[in-house]
């Protein structure tokens, strides 16, 4: 029989919730403790409400779950060893849920395993993490990746939703430096396939600066940051979900959520996500396909030791996206359509396509050591096609461009693997835990990038059709044919590492760690003819540092911690010609600092300010790469999370980053600020459900985003104007059904952000947009 509970396109199935003992009191209850090895069994198990306000909830009180027994970890709780559960110590409040990724109090992660690598409540991490967790991708109706990552301070995405490509231009910045995107703790090399999709994540952490201690794989270590995307995982406990969302542009968006147990006794289960998505976008021609498979097996004793295999089939299809360029849109005397697209409406189709498994084993080896081992294999390819522009202002006449065809394909395939060995123990009036472990990573990269100069330029203002056709530039049928790069390439990345967490006096949490990293690159640039200008160069790099973190908080008093921490990262710079030139690999280093906060388990988050300096940062000058730079990024920000009753939930945050060149290596000027990065920006969202007995079950919620203008080139010459949009949604749950209706840009805000493509160039917001979700489940 099938059962589960869930919201919108979500699926709750991973999800156990503390049950309601009395309703309206929710915060007169204890809260759940779970229990620490060899302490005394509490008389009896103590059970949490549940202040979450829905009919689900309700029901739970007449009809609820059984909570762990006070003496059992929380690591089996869900049918499985889970070491994410981890957490022994950890009070829970009122109304929390246990999901596979951790403990979920409304909009508030309890607990985070990304930064650490181990199962640690969020506020005796010495860093700023924040966590996504599905309750409010759902509540806001997410669609991207992009648009449930402005939740968090500083932190901005490119939305590939409308103006995306299947390349490597969907970025993340998270402190102003681009960050890398991690899937379920690993790599994910140039973040290709459906990248944006949800139906199979189960949270999204969002770790700030570098984090090397603990990651390599793909081209090395994280440098701005790590989006990590935690998958969904099987439970014990079958449930059935599918959905369908339509929306403006006619996006359409079918979705299936399946857990099923696969043997009598519960030790062999299986789920499987998958959704499909086709829309229209607001720019003209531009039309996408995509899709995201996700079948899971795990295999367990249900006490100690899980196997978990995870397969990914993920598949984009669209027109590349190339941006409009400034002069026309943010700058000059006159303004191109926002929705024009250039290049013929016939151009064939992109793809980027991504075929992977992760494998995972864990072992409870005793009270006191685990063993953890992972690998994936990964085969992915993109192949980007476009007709377009290359420069900022018209260079031609005063409305024409010069225009070009670009084939841009790259092909990459990863093996990587890491085990991890952990002891949890108590010494004296410290309680510790020790991590080591080690990672290997080698990625095979082949791509090219061929131009055809031979177009005739077009009027972009007056006259903006496209009657040249588009075709793969190659060396025998263009006359002007040039690439621009034609290379293999070889990433191998090592690492060891070792990181001690230790609370002394129950006040003061200690994190230490080093990391002994090494990045290897064998480069051959190819150039398979002769241009006359630039001959075919071969070189190989190795690089070994060792990479410090340390930080710690201390407890002022209850509710209130002080932080500081200090961290390390180096990175290959991919998808970087040679040039003649060996770039060696990006280095950062991180100064942070900050308060914690948690006012009765109703007010929480995380002030902080930090200093990032950034060495040897390839900058792109038009199609070629100039020279590396230094940056450096300052700024503070705030993120905070209000629940005062069951009924509401707010998050808010805001953040100022000045990330500015600190060197004139490039040409760039010194002082100047770095393109795509806001000075400014915040989001505020609040979500209240109805308690009433005549209006239970619907819940509304509306938020907003704002942020400040950006300079769209290194140059500082164009800058793109602030903006804010405004979001609004209604639902209505009931125990096998809900729907709801979200607006977003409800105002219809017109604007335009920086997008990173030769340089110079900008694409336009989306407009006002009606999304409709309606999700069944039995």
């Amino acid at each position: 029989m099938f059962r589960f509970r869930a919201l919108g396109g979500v699926s709750f199935v991973t999800l156990l919730t503390v049950p309601e003992v009395v309703l309206g009191q929710p915060r007169e209850l204890p809260s759940v403790t779970v229990q620490v090895p060899g302490q005394p069994r509490p008389a009896a198990p103590i059970v949490a409400g549940n202040r979450s306000g829905t009919k689900q909830a309700k029901r739970a009180s007449a009809k609820p779950t059984a909570p762990p027994a006070a003496d059992k970890p929380l690591t089996n709780a869900l049918g499985t060893y889970n070491p994410a559960l981890d957490l022994p110590g950890l009070k829970l409040p009122p109304g929390t849920t246990l999901t596979t990724a951790g403990p979920v109090d409304g909009y508030r992660a309890l607990s985070g395993f990304s930064a650490t690598k181990t199962a640690t409540p969020i506020e005796q991490i010495p860093q700023s993490i924040q966590v996504i967790p599905k309750s409010l991708i759902t509540d806001q109706n997410n669609v991207t990746v992009s648009e449930a990552i402005q939740n968090v301070s500083n932190t901005q995405g490119t939305n590939t939703l409308a103006i995306g490509t299947t390349g490597p231009t969907g970025l993340i910045n998270v402190r102003g430096f681009s960050a890398q995107q991690y899937l379920d703790g690993m790599n994910v090399m140039y973040n290709v396939g459906d990248r944006d999709s949800l139906v199979n994540v189960e949270r999204i952490e969002v770790l700030k600066g570098p984090n090397a201690v603990l990651y390599g794989g793909g081209a090395g270590s994280p440098l701005g940051g790590a989006i990590n995307i935690v998958s969904k995982l099987p439970t014990d406990k079958a449930s059935l979900e599918t959905g369908f969302t339509y929306g403006t542009k006619t996006f359409v968006q079918p979705y299936f959520d399946v857990n099923q147990p696969l043997s009598a006794d519960k030790t062999v289960l299986f789920r499987f996500t998958g959704a499909y998505t086709a829309n229209n976008t607001f720019v003209d021609v531009v039309h996408q396909d995509r899709y995201s498979l996700n079948p899971t097996l795990t295999l367990t004793n249900k006490e100690d030791t899980t196997l978990t295999i995870q397969g990914r089939l993920s598949r984009l299809e669209q027109q590349a996206y190339q941006g409009l360029p400034a002069v026309g849109t943010v700058a000059g005397s006159f303004r191109l359509n926002p929705d024009l697209y250039i290049g013929p409406s016939n151009i064939p189709k992109s793809y980027s396509e991504v075929k992977s498994v992760t494998a995972t084993f864990d072992r409870k080896l005793d009270p006191i050591w685990s063993f953890n081992i992972k690998a994936r294999w990964a085969d992915q390819i993109f192949d980007q096609r476009s007709q377009t522009t290359q420069t900022a202002a018209p260079d031609v006449g005063p409305t024409t461009w010069s225009l070009l065809n670009v084939d841009l394909l790259q092909k990459q395939r990863e093996f990587s693997i890491n085990p991890n060995l952990e002891a949890r123990f108590r010494l004296g009036p410290t309680n510790n835990v020790w991590l080591t472990g080690a990672d290997y990573s080698r990625v095979t990269d082949r791509g090219h990038m061929n131009t055809d100069l031979g177009i005739p330029p077009v009027d972009l203002v007056n006259n903006p059709v496209f009657p040249t056709p588009y075709t793969d530039p190659t060396a025998t049928s263009a006359a002007f044919f040039f690439p621009f790069f034609d290379y293999s390439s070889v990433y191998t990345t090592k690492g060891a590492y070792t990181q001690l967490q230790s609370t002394i006096y129950d006040r003061l949490h200690i994190l230490a760690g080093v990391r002994f990293a090494s990045i290897n690159i064998d480069y051959l640039e190819n150039f398979p003819f002769s241009t006359g200008v630039l001959s075919p160069t071969q070189f190989g790099t190795e690089t070994s540092k060792v990479l410090p973190r340390f930080g710690a908080v201390l407890d002022l008093i209850p509710g209130l911690s002080v932080y500081g921490s200090y961290s390390e990262g180096m990175q290959a710079s991919p998808f970087v010609q040679a040039l003649n030139t060996n770039i060696e690999p990006e280095t950062s280093k991180q100064v942070e600092g900050g308060f914690k906060f948690n006012v009765n388990d109703q007010l929480s988050g995380t002030i902080a300010v930090f200093d990032i300096q950034r060495q040897n940062v390839p900058v792109t000058i038009g199609v070629g790469i100039g020279a590396q730079s230094a940056q450096e990024s300052k700024g503070y920000e705030a993120d905070l999370i209000w629940q005062p009753t069951r009924s509401w939930k707010l998050i808010a945050s805001y953040g100022h980053t000045d990330v500015r060149f600190s060197d004139s290596n490039t040409g760039v000027p010194q002082g100047n600020r770095v393109s795509g990065v806001p000075e400014d920006s915040g989001r505020v969202w609040v979500n209240y459900m109805f308690d009433s007995p005549a209006l239970r079950g619907w819940s509304v919620g509306a938020g907003v985003y704002v942020a400040s203008s950006q300079y769209v080139d290194n140059l500082n010459v164009y800058k793109a104007p602030g903006y804010f949009t405004v979001d609004a949604k209604i639902a209505y749950e009931t125990e096998h059904w809900r729907a709801s209706i979200n607006v977003k840009n409800l105002t219809g805000e017109k604007y335009f952000v920086a997008f990173p493509w030769f340089g110079g160039q900008v694409a336009p917001g989306d407009g006002r947009a009606v999304y409709g979700t309606i999700a069944y489940r039995y």
